[in-house]
């Protein structure tokens, strides 16, 4: 079997494509036993649309291919995971936060006959859309059950994007995993794939299922308030004021549990501060980007809602850069503490919204906010603040961003926001560092030259919130920090993303495996 990748056609029919990839190898009929496609993709640059597909294929005579461009062996499916651990647990292992990381950590443990105890200090999925909806529509916020914490993660109100840089083999692992449990055959083949935030919900109740089927405990409003270490050896955990034993600790604590973070650190777990990004959401009609990145093809069912990726550098040395774009999407409220302020992009699976949505990000690191190990944490928590002051109930502060550069207060959008709780007008100059607002000037005046109209978008403050400003350190190879703890996932610092936390989060679980056995209670029940 050989991967053939780019292969051009102008249709994606199988008949087109099976043509072009008989021409691009120069193929006589006979010569191709069977194809099938591995990924897709739309190249709409230069006025123009191609699709690019990957196909697996088997052919006659194979090796003669091996030394044509874009020609490969397909690579071999890795062999099943084995667990190889040798020291019984005594407890079964804990998993803390059931976001990506925690949710895909404790799935593959759970599968494995490990039996996982998993902590979750918001609310399952049904309860926390209740709570979540309710903040939108009265400002009225609970601190441990909206759209940073509860199962799911902050993942469950988003895009729902699949992509990620990562050659892993696991990523074709994990796309399988969340097909198997609802998610669209798409996803398998989509260069960038997402699911949506409604169809989500379903998929994340299916993985809580299995979980529970395979002997796992899921515990809601649970949440991990101490740790104690002996002789730099996990031993306890404290959950909800009680105390118990505990061997083997995933740590997927997600990007936003500072409180937890801080007393963590009281509690001997090392900890180092990290670069981070802050910004702001940006809106546009989602009828202007399709026409600014499709053109003629505007109105082409098979490209449309268009999304975009855009980067620049200022002259202070910051990169600026869109992130989590979000086609036919809409901003929402993503606070977790009361008094501070962050918003965040979220669509369906239809993308049907009348807005695009993005981030638009600015790199920040100690230079901006000190050396001390929660600076970053109290630089974000500040900029929160501020934004939440300039309304005390949640509606966000709003400005066009042609009146950003000039640093009025608008007087009309040009795009309306899609923000549910309200928005008011504000100067978002007022929220950043004079470093941070010159980036993003300069990295706004780079986009409208590189999309007219770019400016008139409506910029909706303040996202903060797209990774984290701590890192837990931990071993290559054991992936440990203290004997028996595992920091995994966005909130330790290693991820940044759905996939990108699930990679980490199954990484982390089949570590934790490679040194420990099932527990004998797991063993006998």
């Amino acid at each position: 079997m050989l991967r053939i990748s780019q292969v051009k056609t102008r249709d994606t029919d199988r008949r087109s494509i099976e043509h072009a990839l008989m021409k691009k190898l120069g193929l006589k009929n006979g010569d191709l036993k069977h194809w099938t496609i591995y990924r897709r993709s739309v190249d709409a640059r230069h006025h123009d649309v191609t699709f690019s597909w990957i196909i697996d294929a088997q052919l006659r005579n194979e090796a003669r291919h091996l030394t044509k461009k874009d020609v490969r062996p397909t690579p071999e499916k890795p062999a099943p995971f084995r667990p190889k651990g040798v020291i019984a647990l005594k407890t079964p292992p804990v998993v803390a936060g059931f976001g990506p990381a925690g949710m895909f950590a404790a799935l593959d443990l759970a599968e494995h006959g490990y039996r996982p105890i998993v902590l979750e200090r918001g609310q399952k999925i049904e309860q926390r859309r209740q709570d979540v909806d309710h903040f939108w529509k009265t400002g009225e916020l609970d601190p441990e059950s909206n759209v940073q914490f509860g199962e799911g993660g902050a993942g469950a109100f988003s895009d729902g994007k699949l992509t990620t840089r990562s050659r892993d083999p696991l990523v074709d692992e994990l796309l399988e995993t969340l097909h198997a449990h609802g998610a669209s055959l798409d996803i398998l083949v989509d260069a960038y794939p997402h699911i949506g935030t409604d169809a989500f919900e379903a998929i994340i109740q299916s993985i809580r299922r299995r979980i529970l089927e395979l002997g796992g405990e899921i515990r809601f409003g649970a949440r991990l308030e101490e740790v104690k270490i002996e002789d730099d050896r996990l031993t306890a955990i404290n959950v909800n004021g009680r105390w118990e034993p505990c061997q083997a600790l995933i740590l997927a604590l997600g990007h936003s549990a500072s409180d937890t973070l801080r007393q963590l650190h009281e509690d001997g777990i090392h900890m180092e501060s990290k670069p981070f990004q802050v910004g702001v959401r940006i809106e546009h009609p989602q009828r202007f980007i399709n026409e600014a990145m499709l053109h003629d093809f505007k109105d082409d069912p098979r490209l449309i809602p268009a999304r975009y990726t855009l980067t620049a550098m200022a002259d202070n040395g910051k990169g600026i850069y869109t992130f989590c774009m979000c086609p036919g999407g809409y901003v929402i409220a993503s606070s977790a503490q009361p008094g501070q302020l962050v918003v965040n992009g979220m669509s369906y699976a239809d993308r049907a919204g009348e807005n695009a949505n993005s981030a638009l990000l600015v790199q920040v690191n100690e230079s901006d906010y000190g050396p001390g190990l929660f600076d970053g944490l109290a630089y974000q928590e500040e900029i929160e603040k501020r934004a939440f002051a300039l309304s005390p109930d949640y509606r966000a502060p709003v400005q066009k961003a042609a009146d950003y550069l000039e640093g009025v207060v608008s007087e009309s959008l040009s795009t309306r926001p899609t923000y549910e709780p309200g928005t008011v007008p504000a100067d978002l100059n007022t929220l950043f560092s004079d470093e941070v607002n010159h980036a993003l000037h300069q990295g706004l005046l780079d986009f409208e030259r590189k999309v007219p109209g770019f400016l008139e978008g409506t910029m909706t403050g303040v996202e903060t919130r797209a990774s984290s400003a701590i890192r837990i350190p931990r071993d290559k190879v054991t992936r440990m920090g203290d004997e028996g703890i595992y920091p995994s996932g966005e909130g330790s610092g290693y991820a940044g993303g759905i996939m990108t936390s699930a990679i980490d989060g199954v990484k982390s679980a089949r570590a934790l495996m490679d040194r420990y056995a099932p527990c004998v209670q797991s063993d006998t029940e």
